[in-house]
């Protein structure tokens, strides 16, 4: 193997990964307490602190009271536990119910 093959194989491994973990990944959450747009700004704000979030949407969800979050994020790994953290004080007012990474 010539070096400058050597060289582009080498590229190729470390920069693959790298390019691997800015594919952006969805997480969908259903929550309740959310009861105006103050509380959808509060939500908003705390998940786009989370790893990597670039995005938060939150709309009606399918049961009386609740609501599904979609959160887009670079993070492969972002949980239910980070989520509730970024809440702070007002996770026992927000409650998530539901968080699952959409495949």
């Amino acid at each position: 193997m010539t070096r400058l093959a050597c060289l582009l194989a080498l590229i190729s491994l470390v920069t693959l990964p790298v390019l691997a973990a800015d594919q952006p990944v969805t997480y969908t959450a259903e929550m309740t307490g959310m009861v105006c747009a103050g509380c959808k700004d509060h939500v908003t704000a705390a998940f786009t602190k989370l790893d990597g979030v670039s995005n938060v949407a939150i709309v009606a969800g399918d049961k009386p009271g609740t609501q599904k979050v979609t959160v887009t994020s670079t993070s492969p790994a972002l949980t239910k536990e980070q989520a509730v953290a970024a809440l702070g004080a007002s996770a026992s007012t927000y409650v998530v119910h539901v968080w699952k990474k959409s495949e």
